[in-house]
């Protein structure tokens, strides 16, 4: 699929502006500050209906202004055309799709497909565990509805078992089963869908080893669960078997502790180069092709899930590459999606590849083409 076109009202420093992309390779050029990011950010803003910058709606909207509007028009891969429109005023956000005002502002997820690379793609390697279970959730909400509001229920569930153990005198094992139950049924679909991602990931890293070759030794991914001794060639009901036979044998503790301490909500996943995980042992260069393997990845996940050749949002991280990853990334990346790339003048990137659109951002919310 491929943007066509962007529109911004009060949107960060844009107070209005219209873009039309190429539906291949488009570059936006021009100096730190100047809002090249912010044209990113309102993409994925349609895609996720949230900000990667973790900002809120009302630091989205510009400096005085109490909202903002975005909207855009994309294309699929069999040349359909949808609008998706998403408004932030009398602080609550309004969503339309093709011109129909959507109830739920959720309804968004699995309309857009991008992926974003950015400086702060390092933390999927070496940050907390939480950025990582993130990103899964992220992926299969986008592919999977059910995921999605499974995963709303399970967190929802685990919200109330966690204010019950802090609050309560005296903890009623009854009444722990009881959420203990809900968790087991929702918390198996979530490790079973994580758990084939992560097989995904693997099979995809062996199958493509020559062309990442450049960027890594065989990259491998591992699920580090709280349920002891689950895996990929285990089925449903075995999951659901041990799940439920882990949170029995931490009732105690749990109830000591004060809080739920095992289950997808505290699960992780790590890179290995080898035996090493990358995460203690590997270099801030290796961490970072690291995570450009796994957004490629990613993109190999919804073309087999879903048939859908996803937006690649590419925010400033060619500077850190040298030349040779620089145009091997470029290369993978763009050969069959649409690629938005921001960067900056010094960087000379329009002598080493041809981009069918350029873009300069020339001073606060001015864009020339």
């Amino acid at each position: 699929m491929y943007i066509a076109s962007l529109q911004l009202q009060n949107y960060r420093n844009y107070e209005e502006a219209r873009i039309d992309f190429s539906e291949r390779t488009n570059l936006i050029l021009g100096d730190n500050g100047r809002g090249k990011t912010n044209l990113l950010e309102s993409i994925y803003l349609l895609s996720t209906s949230k900000s990667f910058r973790n900002a809120s709606d009302q630091k989205l909207a510009q400096w005085g202004r109490d909202g903002y509007l975005v909207s855009a028009t994309f294309h699929d891969e069999g040349g359909g055309e949808s609008s998706v429109v998403l408004e932030y005023r009398d602080h609550k956000k309004i969503l339309s799709i093709n011109g129909v005002r959507e109830k739920r502002i959720s309804d968004l997820i699995g309309q857009i497909f991008c992926i974003l690379l950015s400086f702060e793609d390092i933390a999927l390697v070496t940050g907390p565990p939480y950025l990582r279970r993130g990103f899964l959730d992220l992926i299969l909400s986008t592919v999977d509805p059910l995921y999605f509001e499974t995963l709303k229920t399970y967190l929802q569930v685990i919200k109330q078992k966690n204010r019950y153990l802090r609050d309560a005198v005296v903890c009623e094992e009854d009444l722990l089963k009881v959420w203990n139950d809900q968790l087991s049924e929702a918390g198996t679909y979530i490790l079973r869908k994580r758990i084939e991602l992560i097989g995904f990931f693997n099979r995809y890293t062996v199958s493509h080893a020559e062309e990442l070759t450049q960027f890594s030794s065989p990259l491998r991914f591992m699920y580090r669960s709280t349920i002891p001794g689950i895996g990929e060639d285990d089925g449903e009901e075995d999951l659901r078997s041990s799940f439920d036979e882990t949170l029995i044998s931490r009732m105690d503790a749990e109830m000591r502790v004060r809080r739920a301490t095992c289950g997808p909500h505290r699960d992780d996943f790590s890179f290995y180069d080898g035996e090493e995980d990358l995460r203690y042992f590997g270099s801030v260069g290796e961490a970072r092709l690291s995570s450009i393997v796994l957004k490629l990845a990613q993109g190999a996940y919804y073309r087999d899930s879903r048939h859908i050749l996803p937006i690649v949002l590419v925010d400033d991280i060619l500077l850190e590459l040298d030349s040779r990853n620089r145009e091997h990334v470029l290369s993978l990346f763009g050969k069959d999606n649409q690629l938005l790339i921001t960067t900056t003048e010094r960087l000379h990137l329009l002598e080493i590849f041809s981009p069918d659109r350029v873009f300069h951002i020339r001073g606060e919310g001015c864009i020339e083409c």
